[in-house]
Order: C-alpha cells, then structure tokens, then sequence
C-alpha cells in the first residue's frame, strides 16, 4: 500500500503527541512492507531523506510562496502543503490514501481542491485523523476563540472533519465530541507505541536520587486544559491535611489568555512556600526518552486534565508499568477502564474526588502500588501494540479505498440554513451559460472582456450586454460591433444602475445558469468549465466563484472563501464573478436596488445565505479585476459602508437575529469590519483608506514573520499589531 501522511509536527524541528504518533505508523507500515512518505513543513529548508526504518520524509521549507502575502499564516502554510503535496503527485504518482491531521487545518487546501474536482486528486481518498482540534481546546484554555485569525482556524477544521473522505480517532470520549459534525460514525482506533528496547535499556539504568516522599508526576505543557491548577488546588487541601508527599512538574509553560499570565509561572508564585519545603519541584521540558528515569522513580503519573484525545503521557507511563491516577475528561479513562485495578480513575465534575483518589493512592502499599503499575502495562500493550494497530489501521485503510468511489452529492458546508423553496420556476435552456455584462461608459475596455469569455473552453454560452443607458459617444459607437453576433445580445435600457442592470440581464437569460462579469474584467478559459462541472457535482452548491486577480492598477490577489455562516453577515467574502444556477438568483439572490452606492452582490450572497444557498470558491486565480481610478469601489469610504451595512441587515432580519451572538463576538472581539482583510489573517488598523494597499515595510515584516513556526503564532501576530500600528503612526 502507497500511505502519505500529511503532519505540522515531525521530528526535530517540530515535536509533539502528532509528531509521535506519525513517527510510529510511518515506522509500523514501512516495516511491514508498505512504500510511506511522510510530508511536513520545515524551518531548515527543504530535503527529502530516508528513515532508518525504511520511508520517505519530504520536507519544504515553509514561509515560502507569494500567497503568504494576502493569506493569514496557517491558512498560506495550508495551500503550501497542498502545492508540495500536487507536486510530489507528478513526481511520485498517486499515492492510495492521504492521511492529515484535523489540528491547524493543514489539509483543507488539499481536501478543497479535491471537492473542486481536482483531476491529480481524484480517486485519492482523504482521511482525517482526530487529535483535539483547536476550536475546542482554545475554549477549554479560556481562550477567545472568535479572535481572526484563530477563529477561522477553528472553523476550518471543522471543514477538514466534515469534508474527509474517512475519520479516524485514537478515543471515543474524543469521537462522541465531534460525531455532532459528520453523518458516519467515526472510527476510533487507539494509538500505536512502542519504545525502543536499547533506548529504554539505557534510560532504564540512568541514576536518579531516590525521592524520599511519595512523588506524583506529572509531565506535560502547564496548561489549563491540562488540569494543572485543579491539580495542585486539591493536592494543597491534602498538604494542608497534613499528607507529606511531592509533586513533580516536567514540562514547558503556556499563557492563560484570559488572566494574561503563564501558568507556570503563576504556579510558582502561589505554591513557593511548597517549592521551598520540597513538596512542589519544577522542571523544564526534557527529551521523551530522558523522562524515562523521572517515571520509573515517580510512585505514580497524573494525567489530570480537563478535556484529552489519547495522551501519549498516559502510554508511556502506563507501558513503563507505572501506576496512574487520570481524570474521566478524555481517552486516559479509556486506557484505565478499570478504576482500582489498571490506575485510578477521578471525576472533576464531582467535588472533592480528585482529593479523595489521590489520597487513596498515597496510602496504598509499595507492593498494591507494583501490582497496579503490572496491571496498567498489560493494559496498555493490549490496547496499543503495534501488531494489533498495524492489522486494524490496514483493515480501515483497505475499507476507505475500496469505498473511494463513493459518490459525493453534497458539499460540506460547516454552516448552513435550512433551503427555502422556490417562489417561481425560471426554466433555462440545460447546460447553457448566459454571461450578463452590465455596461455603462466602458467602451475601451468591453472587447477585452467579450474575447475572454470567447477565450473559454466552455462553448455552451451566449452573452447578455446590458447597456445601461451609455452617454459616451465612443461606448455607443463599441456596441454596434457585437450587433451580428449570434452569441451576444444587448439590451438598452434606461440608467437606473449596476444592480438593476444585473437584474434585468438574468432576467432576460435563457440559459440553465447565469454569469456575472462587469465590462472591464476578464476571466480564466478554464473557469466556466469547472464551476459548471462542480455545480453539476454538488446540489447543494448554488454558485462557483474563485480567487481574484488584480490587473492593470494593481497586482493584488484577493483570496476567497466557501461561502461562511456567521462570517458573511460581517464582511463580503468574494467578488461578483459568479456562476449561479438561474432560479437560485431570480428566487432569492436579486440585486436590490436600495444599495445605490454599492455593495449591491453582497447584498445578494446574504440574501442566498439566508434562503439556504451557498457559494464556493476554487482556489486559483480564474478571475481577473481591473483596478481603475474611477471605479465604484475605489470611491468607498468608511462611513458609505457602514451604512450599506445598515441596509441590508434591515432586509435579511432571520439569519441575523439567528446569528446575533457569533456576530456580536466577532464584532465585539474583532472591530469594524471595514478594518478585516479577510478571514485567515489577523486584524490591523489599515495604513490608508483602500483595504488592500499595505505599506511594503510592513509587508516585509509580515514574510518574515510568516517564517516562524505555528506554536507561536498568536503571539507573533499580536506583537506584529503593535509594529503595525507604529508604523502607521510613524508615516
């Protein structure tokens, strides 16, 4: 079997309970026979070298390619691994299943362009594999997980779960919490593991002075969702009680956002006088294999956490034959079982059980204590030996490709309303394209846009020139060159504006779907080919859009996005080249005449989103905009949108009041978003009045910064904020 896995973790650049479990199943599969590559980003430029153990390990040096400069860091870092993972297609072949991990959503570029029916990507089926997706641990971490650009984050790997081909989880406490997001229930298959008998031989016999307390270990990030407070808070009553026993803590610190402080540091502050009297020790993080010493002399390890997946803390204490105490909250109570026997296993949500657990711990004898560590392996080595997981991982591989083929009638929107339907059935001619140009003064520029819709390698269109009541001489004079032109048609109308004008052309459309191109753009030849082609695939698509490309005033690509409910409610997500189904536009998404200023297609998309129809966006630039001077966006002010804001909020009332809350976090969390760039990047104050011209100093910061690994992200892009802002003030 040809396996791929996709990973943002893998040693030595990056670590982590990822980076592990990769490590493993690469190691399991290619010792059994099976051709393996690994794929992850790196920060010591880009290789491709062979383990050991016999599999490939691609590595690209991240931070690399344009779209790092209009797309927000994980989002960029997500197309690049999508970029790397085409390339190596054309230079490996097609493997027979992709793995990726739903946490930071670096596999959503690869499953879009799948649904977008990407030909190198067909027949390849896409598995997800759990390990606690962020939109739920930032919540557990009093995070404000509305924050851009994390919340897009979220949101997009809830897009990874909902549009894998299979999921797969290590627990069922994590499975029950995402089963609300898929129709299939989710596989649970526990991690594989195993340590290397010299490593553990050598680690085994290193000398660590034998504690003279009692000593509960814990080893692990000093996280909230980690249950390190509630840890220490209960073993303080104990201490208080009069028990003399020691807590170790092995691990790096992270910030409480919500109190502004780090854990670890706040932990020493209020337990120093127990750190003092050696009840309390703290030590930074160490290599895995160097905990080993730590565990065996420990009397047992906490895993206390709030909300867990499969930890690997929990394994290796558990195969080292260590007894431990773990909470309820997550797959470490699946490991145990059996409260008394195998560990012991606490209830957070009950008072005072953690406190009465872990007493019961300390008073157990040296040899009940050797018993229970006994019983905890022969657990955990049933549960996870590579054998057993390499036969049930092949078994579920083998079922996700022989079910590849499994038609996909529906796109997997992360939010959606129930479909309204039709007030009146507009019938249209099956298959045909009637492209309306809405046309007003634009005679030096219409030619270039008729030959690029002639361009096209879709053949089946006619053309509607919506003539606006033109007042120019020289644009009146460019009509009569279309006037025998058997694909195109022009309507003279009276001037009454660009959303009448659209109007008034779908209207007038004979065809089955309708285009909207303005007079002085110009698409890609492919576009039309494969909207139609992904509305034909998915019926709950009602229109296909791409990225843009700026021309002529600007190079700019603005990034869009699948159509997002409550995002769209706050700010536009794409632009007006559309491809939409006739009855969906005439039915719901009209132009209202009332947005004279502008923003008139939003209004639309709005309209669409709240009836219960929604876009998607192929991620290429398959649209090109012409940025001129005298435009109508150019002439947009802050004041002009907010109030074309206000307008159609008064006329969409049901999806807003249904969204109210999400709104008002982000808006609360976010500003105006006359200020948001779009939703992959963080939001600054702007250096001008055009949303999308950046100061090139601080473009430079922003490649920069695109460099540095994803774990500290957050704080980056905040420490950038305040650049930003300086240099704003500064010009």
């Amino acid at each position: 079997m040809k396996i791929w896995f996709l990973t943002g973790e893998f040693a030595p650049d990056f670590g982590g309970g990822i980076g592990t479990y990769v490590e493993n199943c690469a190691k399991m599969f290619a010792e059994a026979g099976d051709d393996v590559t690994v794929i992850v980003r790196s920060i010591n430029g880009s290789k491709t070298e062979t383990a050991k153990e016999g599999y490939r390990i691609v590595r690209f040096q991240q931070g690399e390619g344009e779209y790092y400069q209009y797309l927000g860091y994980d989002n960029a870092l997500a197309y690049q691994y999508c970029e790397a993972i085409l390339q190596m297609i054309d230079k490996y072949g097609k493997p027979d299943i992709i793995e990726m991990q739903e946490y930071n959503a670096y596999g959503q570029y690869l499953i879009q362009n799948k649904l977008m029916l990407n030909d190198k990507l067909k027949d390849i089926p896409l598995v997800v594999h759990l390990h606690t997706p962020s939109f739920e641990t930032l919540k557990i971490n009093q995070f404000n997980t509305y924050e851009a650009p994390f919340y897009w984050i979220g949101e997009m790997e809830k897009f990874c779960i909902k549009g894998a081909d299979a999921l797969v989880c290590p627990s069922q406490f994590l499975a029950d919490k995402l089963q609300y997001l898929v129709k299939d229930k989710i596989k649970v298959i526990n991690l594989p593991f195993d340590i290397d008998k010299n490593e553990l031989e050598k680690y085994q016999n290193s000398i660590i002075k034998k504690n003279e307390k009692k000593t509960l270990l814990y080893f692990g990030r000093t996280e909230y969702r980690k249950g390190v407070i509630q840890m220490l808070q209960g073993a303080e009553k104990l201490w208080e009680k009069g028990l003399d026993f020691k807590i170790k803590i092995i691990g790096g610190d992270t910030k409480l956002e919500s109190k502004g402080v780090f854990v670890g540091e706040e932990i020493k502050k209020k337990y120093a006088k127990y750190i003092e009297n050696g009840n309390l020790e703290m030590m930074k993080s160490i290599p895995h294999l160097e905990l080993i010493p730590h565990i065996l002399s420990a009397t047992a390890v906490a895993i206390p956490s709030l909300y867990e997946n499969f930890p690997n803390t929990c394994i290796y204490a558990m195969w080292l034959g260590k007894p431990v105490i773990v909470s309820k909250s997550g797959g470490q109570a699946e490991m145990v079982e059996e409260s008394g026997k195998n560990g012991i296993i606490f209830n957070w949500d009950k008072e005072g059980d953690f406190e009465e657990k872990l007493e019961k711990l300390l008073s157990m004898s040296d040899e009940e204590l050797k018993v229970m560590g006994e019983n905890a392996k022969t657990r955990i080595h049933k549960l996870c030996n590579m054998d057993d997981n390499l036969k049930k991982r092949r078994e579920f591989f083998e079922e996700v490709i022989k079910n590849k083929n499994k038609e996909k009638t529906e796109f997997p929107f992360v939010e959606e309303m129930p479909k309204d339907k039709y007030i009146t059935n507009y019938e249209g001619e099956k298959d045909l394209i009637s492209v309306v140009i809405p046309y007003y003064n634009l005679g030096k520029t219409l030619p270039e846009t008729i030959e690029s819709v002639k361009a096209s390698n879709y053949k089946k269109y006619e053309i509607i020139i919506v003539n606006d009541g033109s007042t120019d001489e020289e644009s009146i004079k460019v009509l009569e060159n279309y006037k025998d032109d058997k694909q195109i048609r022009i309507l003279n109308i009276k001037n009454k504006g660009l959303a009448n004008a659209r109007n008034v052309g779908a209207k007038e459309a004979k065809g089955e779907f309708v285009a909207f191109l303005d007079a002085d753009d110009k698409i890609d030849p492919t576009f039309y080919t494969k909207a139609i082609n992904i509305l034909h695939k998915y019926s709950n698509v009602s229109y296909v859009y791409s990225w843009v490309k700026y021309f002529e005033g600007n190079s700019f690509v603005w990034p869009t996005f699948n159509i997002h409910i409550p995002y769209l409610l706050c700010a536009n997500m794409l632009a007006a080249f559309a491809v939409i189904r006739k009855n969906d536009f005439l039915n719901f998404g009209q132009n209202r005449i009332k947005m004279e200023y502008g923003m008139e297609d939003y209004d639309g998309w709005v309209s669409l989103a709240e009836h219960g129809y929604l876009g998607v966006s192929i991620p290429e630039e398959l649209n090109l905009y012409r940025v001129r001077k005298d435009s109508m966006s150019r002439q947009f002010n802050k004041k002009m949108r907010i109030y074309l804001y206000e307008i159609s909020r008064d006329g969409h009332e049901k999806i807003f009041e249904k969204y109210s809350k999400d709104i008002y976090m982000l808006l609360l969390t976010n500003g105006q978003p006359y200020y948001w760039n779009n939703p992959s990047t963080p939001v600054f104050l702007p250096t001008s009045e055009e949303p999308y011209q950046v100061d090139e100093r601080i473009l430079k910061i922003e490649r920069m910064l695109n460099t540095i690994p994803g774990k500290i992200a957050r704080k980056v892009y905040r420490g950038l904020k305040k650049v930003r802002n300086k240099i704003r003030r500064s010009n």
